[in-house]
């Protein structure tokens, strides 16, 4: 087998190699608090599903949870209640459940990949040697457990990846072609199809995840300012003529992806205002600011990955500064800038979005993933730039930098089984229960966040999802005394 496909083959064993060890992790994760009220779903949720683009809400006044994020509902019902359902065809009805949430997971976790990779190689052909490389510099920092909580994409919940992760990477999915005409000059005709698509995804995009239609918006704004700045003229930046001139210059693909999307999430953005959730929690808007300069801190102070991150990027961006005085090496350096524009505007308009005692200093991994993924987006770039034009000595030194880098990030990621385990031992024990209300032993909870139930009738939508699954015969509520030894 020559070099170059020896090559191939390691880099592909290290690819599946990383999924078959995500699948796992995001297996062993146990079940959250929250998908019972999506998936039986709540009156509240209903309320939502029965008016998809809120005209009943807009004609009566009222307001409802989420009135702006029907799309995320209604694919976490839809999911949740019928791929667990299929998969007992193959497994017992818990594991169903385990493996539903994790094949999710690792769908978003190999899109994530193979966007960056894309991208990044300028293929998208898997079998492909750049992509390979391209895929090898991001896996490391994909994180399911280790860093995640400062700079994960997929979260632990599989309720609020449905909200978060894969909105945003289908919107990544979804800005390609933006790429491709802006970075690298690819004008490309979409056809039909395509152009149907694209309308499709532009009103569902923004009527799914929180972060979307804040996110379109900055977008639209920065790319028409990059064309704008880039004008030929001596008029005045903002002078008529050149902005005329700026709208003749944008290709249609441009129009086609943004005017929409940007019409959708203005609307988005208006519904967000009849939102219930959280109202008598909410915080002053300068309070929320305040809080703002804390979350940035906690954000980058309290683990490796986001400092290390940082750090890999200063180096990649003083060594092409350095070293690489070409188009190329200038056009990756500009693009820096545009992520820090990007996201100094995204962090200042980031406390409008309201207040959420569970996010007490605003940002989060959540809410900070569109910068960790432009971050992760440049550091694979520029890596790779260098990886291919570095003299062979120094090429030798910075791949063992990045190898090094590699380690630290594959260490702390492992796989964590207990919370898991402890959940399952409580189900057995619910399902092998012959009373109608349970009382749990232990402190193994069921499909709740940190605080056990210690009333029965706080799991009636638990009962009902678990009945559902076929995972008990009939409701069971259940509870814990908290007392009990």
């Amino acid at each position: 087998m020559s070099k170059p496909k020896l090559l191939i083959f390691f880099l592909a064993v290290f690819f599946l190699g990383d999924l078959t060890y995500s699948f796992f992790q995001y297996y062993y994760i146990p079940l959250d608090g929250d998908i019972s009220a999506g998936v039986v779903p709540s009156s509240f949720v209903q309320q939502l599903l029965d008016d998809p683009f809120g005209f009943h809400l807009l004609s009566t006044g009222e307001k409802h949870v989420n009135p702006n994020r029907f799309f995320a509902h209604f694919f976490f019902k839809e999911y949740m209640q019928k791929v667990p359902v299929f998969l007992q065809k193959l497994t017992d009805p818990i594991t169903s459940v385990y493996l539903s949430c994790a094949l999710m997971k690792i769908m978003i976790h190999f899109l994530v990949i193979f966007i960056f990779s894309a991208l990044i190689s300028g293929t998208k052909n898997i079998a492909d040697k750049k992509f390979l490389i391209s895929a090898a510099l991001i896996i490391p920092l994909i994180q399911a457990n280790g860093y995640w909580e400062h700079m994960g994409i997929s979260d632990h919940s599989i309720t609020y990846t449905f909200f978060y992760a894969l909105p945003v990477v289908l919107l990544m999915f979804y800005l390609m072609t933006l790429y491709q005409t802006v970075y690298r000059n690819e004008v490309k005709k979409t056809g039909l199809l395509k152009s149907l698509l694209i309308l499709f995804f532009a009103v569902v995009l923004p009527l799914s995840g929180p972060l979307i239609p804040a996110l379109v918006l900055i977008i639209s704004a920065l790319t028409g300012l990059y064309y704008l700045q880039n004008h030929d003229r001596k008029e005045n930046l903002f002078s008529f003529s050149n902005l005329l001139s700026t709208l003749r210059r944008i290709p249609f693909p441009v129009f086609l992806l943004l005017v929409p999307a940007c019409i959708v999430s203005l609307y988005s953005l208006f519904l967000g205002r009849f939102d219930l959730n959280y109202n008598s929690e909410t915080i002053p808007i300068a309070d929320r600011y305040l809080k703002l300069p804390l979350g940035i801190y906690y954000q980058i102070s309290q683990s490796l990955g986001v400092p290390l991150l940082v750090i890999i990027i200063g180096v990649n961006y003083f060594l092409i500064k350095r070293q690489f005085n070409n188009a190329e090496g200038q056009k990756i350096i500009g693009s820096l800038k545009w992520i820090g524009i990007f996201s100094v505007i995204y962090l200042l308009l980031l406390p409008l979005g309201g207040y959420r005692p569970y996010r007490p200093n605003i940002l989060r991994y959540d809410t900070f993933m569109p910068i960790t993924i432009a971050l992760l987006y440049f550091y694979g770039k520029s890596s790779f730039f260098l990886l291919q034009n570095l003299k062979l000595r120094l090429r030798t030194n910075y791949l063992i930098g990045l190898l090094v880098l590699f380690a630290i990030f594959m260490n702390s990621d492992h796989i964590e089984t207990e919370e898991y385990h402890c959940e399952r031992k409580a189900l057995d024990f619910l399902i092998n229960s012959p009373d109608e209300i349970t009382i749990l032993p232990g402190d193994c909870n069921i499909m709740s966040w940190a605080d056990p139930y210690t009333d029965p009738k706080r799991s009636e939508l638990n009962a009902e999802i678990l009945q559902f699954w076929g995972i008990t015969k009939e409701k069971k509520l259940y509870y814990q005394d908290l007392g009990q030894k």
